[in-house]
C-alpha cells in the first residue's frame, strides 16, 4: 500500500492537476474534478495510514482501495478526457493495485472492467467514429490489461524470491 501511495498517487495527482490547469475544462468539470481529487486523496491517505492498524480488515481495505480507485477514475476520465488525452492512464491505477494484492484472475477481472469501462466511455464520446482514434483506444485498453498482468507476475516473482531467501 505504501509503495502505491509513493508512486501512483503522486502520478495521478499530477495527471489530474495537469488536466485541470493545462487544458481549459468547463467550470463544472473543473470543480467536480478537484472535489473528487480531494476526496480520493484523503480516503487513499486514510486507507494507507490505517491498513496495518486494522490488520484483520487489511484485505478488505486493500480490495476497497482497488475499487475506489476505479470508481474515482470513471468520472474523472469522463469529465477530463475531452480536454486531456492522457486521462486514460487513470484506469491503470486500479489494475496495478489489484496486481499487487489480488490473484491473477481477480487482477485480470479488474483490468478488464477498467479497460471495458474506458472503451465504453470512448464509445459514448464517439471516439470509434474514426479508425485511428478507435484503434488507439483499443491499444490503450490492451495496455491496461497487459500491464496489470505484468505487475502481478513481477509481484509473484518477488514473493517467490523472498520465500526462497528465508
Amino acid at each position: 500500500m505504501q509503495m502505491l501511495n509513493r508512486y501512483f498517487s503522486p502520478f495521478a495527482l499530477l495527471l489530474i492537476l495537469s488536466a485541470v490547469y493545462c487544458s481549459d475544462p468547463e467550470p463544472s468539470a473543473y470543480r467536480i474534478s478537484l472535489g473528487i481529487l480531494l476526496v480520493a486523496s484523503l480516503v487513499n491517505w486514510w486507507l494507507a495510514a490505517n491498513t496495518y492498524r486494522f490488520v484483520r480488515w487489511g484485505r478488505i481495505m486493500r480490495h476497497l482501495q482497488v475499487w475506489l480507485n476505479f470508481l474515482w477514475a470513471v468520472p474523472l476520465f469522463y469529465l477530463l478526457v475531452p480536454f486531456w488525452a492522457p486521462m486514460w492512464l487513470l484506469f491503470v491505477m486500479p489494475s496495478a493495485t489489484a496486481a499487487l494484492y489480488m490473484t491473477r484472475a481477480q487482477t485480470a477481472g479488474v483490468a478488464l472492467v477498467s479497460a471495458g469501462t474506458m472503451l465504453a466511455i470512448f464509445y459514448h464520446n464517439g471516439v470509434f467514429a474514426a479508425l485511428t482514434s478507435g484503434g488507439m483506444a483499443v491499444v490503450q485498453a490492451l495496455f491496461i490489461v497487459i500491464f496489470a498482468l505484468f505487475v502481478h507476475a513481477l509481484a509473484q516473482n518477488a514473493l517467490r524470491l523472498r520465500d526462497i531467501g528465508q
